[in-house]
This record gives C-alpha cells, structure tokens and sequence, in this order.
C-alpha cells in the first residue's frame, strides 16, 4: 500500500496509524491493498454504505481474510440463512434475560475485586476485565464455574485462529483447543436439549427446535429448524462476539482512562456519565479493528470501480475517527455526545448484544473506579497487546494500587 504506514497496525501505536488513517479518508479513502488483495475503506459513510448492502457486499466467506472459508455463524452469512439464526437468537435474549445479566455483572465485577483483598497488584486483564464477561457468557452457555480456566483457553485459540496471526506455531498449538471447545460445546447442546435451563443456550436451543414458517419451493409454508450443528456454530459465536471483544473493550477502556485522568476524574465524579461513556470508550477502543465484506457484481463505491468477487475491508478504526462525523474525533471525551460509532457494527449485521456489552463496561469499569480509586499501571510496566490483525486487544497489563 502506498501509506506511509501500515493502517493495520495495532492500538498501541495510535498516534501513527490515527495520522496514516487521516491522510487515506483525506487522499484516498478507498484504497487498494496490493499486498493483502483487497480495498480498504477508511471513511465513516462508505463503511455504513458497505454495511447495508449484503446483496452487493457479502459477508460470506470468499477469498481472503478469513481463515475458515465456511459460513461458521451468522455473521458470516447474508440474506435468509442470517435471518434465520439472527431470529432464533434474539427470541433468546429477552428483556427479563439481559436484566437478569446485568444484575450478575455487577456482582462479578465485585467479586473479583474482593479476590484481590490484601494484594496491592493485578494482572488487570487476567484479574479484573476477563471475570465479568466470562462467566456472563459462561452462564449464557450453560458452562461450569470449574471449567472458566479451560474456556477462557480455548476462547483465546478461537480468536488466534481466525485473527490473521501469521505465526504457525501458534495455529498448531491453539488448532487443538478449537477441537476441544467443539466437542465441550455440543456436549453443553445435547444436555440442554435433554433438560433445558434457565439460560440463553436453552432458549436458544427452543427456538431452534420450535423454527420459523417459511415457503418450499412448492409454495408451501414449512417449519424450518435449525440443524444441531448449526445450533453449536451459534454457541461457538456467541462466545468469541460476547466474550472476546467485550473484555478487550474493558481492558482497552481502562489504558484509556489511565491515559486520560481528567477523564477518569470526570467519570469518578459524575457515575451518570457512563450512560454516554460507555459508547465513547467502545468509539476509542473499537475492539473490533475491521470486517471484511466481498463484492457481488461490478459496482462503484464513493467513485472507486470495485469488481465482482474483489474484497473490501471496512476498518471501523478509522470510521470511528472521521472528522466529517465526530467533532475533535482524535480527543477521548467520556460525555461525548451524540455518538454514531461503528464499533458494533451497522445495517443487518448490527451487534444483537449491543446493549449487553454496553452493560458489561459500565458494570466493570464502574466498580472498578469505585472500589479501586487508585488504581494504575504498575511501575515501569506496560500493556502487552493481542497479536492480531482483527482484535485490538490486550494480552496483559500489570497495575498496582
């Protein structure tokens, strides 16, 4: 690419890649990728043009960027296949479910303070950001507490695996824990089909099994189930989209606030500003780096000739960072308000558990600032980051208080 620096480059080197990102949406805001074999789409109305099109760019898998070149869950499918797991999964998450997880947020994110009673020092991300969207999930799935070590493991092999890391001693090790979180995970959907709980994976196994009217190609109307392999895909996602990102958005939102105290004493003043903090640290952080979508058929975008079967990349990185949408958009600002964001998505493929993961970093964080006032990174330590061209994540980062 002719940038003078690579737009891919990770979170911790912003100041650079914010500034190459610039000049791409300023120069060329849709760009060819000569290396990667694909355009990359920089500004804030084409990655939302890009979004709510699937008939013209599809999410299914064709070519590169994906490692798996199978449709493994909705987000990589278009059309009626997405809508009919995009349904069987909302029926799941209710009103009375999320409020249900919301109050056990909040009382994860307690208990793991407490674990750090008589400790002066944490691995935050290990310590404090994973716990609370981990057993969320955990309970979602039906998981045990006992096997939270296992599942953060096989969690993290799913995300290398489909991340873009070139290293191939790393596939090899984490190819076998993906086979192992298959196997745990239909183990999970055979018991709930046997004996339902009070859980998402339960709910969704119902509505699975209860299906959806749809027309044969006779013209008739028929009950259409989902199949239980495809019932275990959509566990399999809910893990990486409901665990994954939302505890990089804590961990990246807490380097944040270190990073910006007058910020943090804002929020440690005012706890009603976490109503618009939240979106502002999911803006800032954009935990989700980038998606991938290919073209159907000839067509233009913004001016840019883009053929059939051609990828483009929507770099939410730099859609979250578009002068033309959000004023002083390289400033961290916790009341930042409004805030049309592309962190989770847009169009038919908007995250449906928006509102939870929103739930989870006030949650975390709030009680995280309230409870551990001090807290900072610890002396002469900094952030170790998630080796991915997807994820901008944090592997580890010691603080002390």
């Amino acid at each position: 690419m002719e940038a003078a620096y690579d737009v891919m480059a990770p979170v911790h080197e912003t100041f650079a890649r914010d500034r190459a990102l610039e000049a791409l949406r300023k120069d060329t805001p849709i760009q060819w990728d000569a290396d990667n074999e694909w355009w990359l789409v920089t500004r804030h109305a084409d990655v939302r043009a890009v979004s709510r099109q699937p008939e013209l760019f599809s999410s299914e898998p064709k070519g590169p960027w994906h490692v798996f070149e199978h449709r493994f869950s909705m987000q990589a499918m278009d059309g009626r296949a997405h809508l009919r797991h995009r349904n069987v999964v909302s029926r799941a998450f209710t009103p009375r479910m999320v409020s249900m997880l919301s109050q056990r947020a909040t009382l994860y994110a307690d208990e793991a303070i407490d674990a750090l009673e008589g400790r002066r020092s944490a691995d935050f991300v290990t310590d404090l950001a994973v716990p609370v969207p981990m057993r969320i999930i955990a309970d979602m799935l039906g998981v045990a507490d006992g096997d939270l070590g296992r599942f953060r493991e096989w969690s993290d092999a799913m995300v290398l695996m489909g991340g873009g890391h070139a290293d191939p001693d790393l596939f090899k090790r984490a190819a076998p824990m993906v086979g192992e979180l298959h196997q745990y995970i239909g183990e999970k959907v055979q018991e709930r089909r046997e004996q339902a709980q009070d859980d998402i994976l339960s709910r969704i196994i119902a509505a699975a099994d209860e299906g959806l009217l749809a027309d044969a190609p006779d013209g008739m109307k028929v009950i259409d189930r989902l199949h239980p392999d495809e019932v275990k895909d959509m566990a399999l996602f809910l893990l990486v989209a409901g665990n994954e990102t939302t505890r990089n958005g804590i961990s990246q939102g807490m380097l944040a606030l270190f990073q910006h105290p007058e910020e943090r004493a804002r929020l440690a003043a005012d706890p009603s500003l976490w109503e618009t903090a939240a979106d502002e640290i999911l803006r800032w952080t954009t935990p989700v780096r980038a998606m991938r979508r290919v073209a159907m058929q000839d067509t233009v975008l913004a001016g840019q000739p883009i053929r059939e079967g051609e990828s483009v990349v929507m770099v939410y990185a730099s859609a979250n960072r578009d002068e033309e949408v959000f004023e002083d958009p390289h400033q961290f600002r916790v009341d930042r308000t409004p805030n049309e964001h592309l962190a989770l998505g847009f169009g038919p493929h908007y995250c449906l558990g928006a509102n939870l993961a929103k739930m989870e970093i006030r949650a975390a964080l709030g009680r995280i600032l309230e409870r551990l006032p001090n807290l900072r990174l610890a002396d002469g330590c900094e952030p170790v980051f998630t080796p991915s061209a997807l994820i901008d994540g944090i592997e580890t980062m010691p603080v002390q208080w």
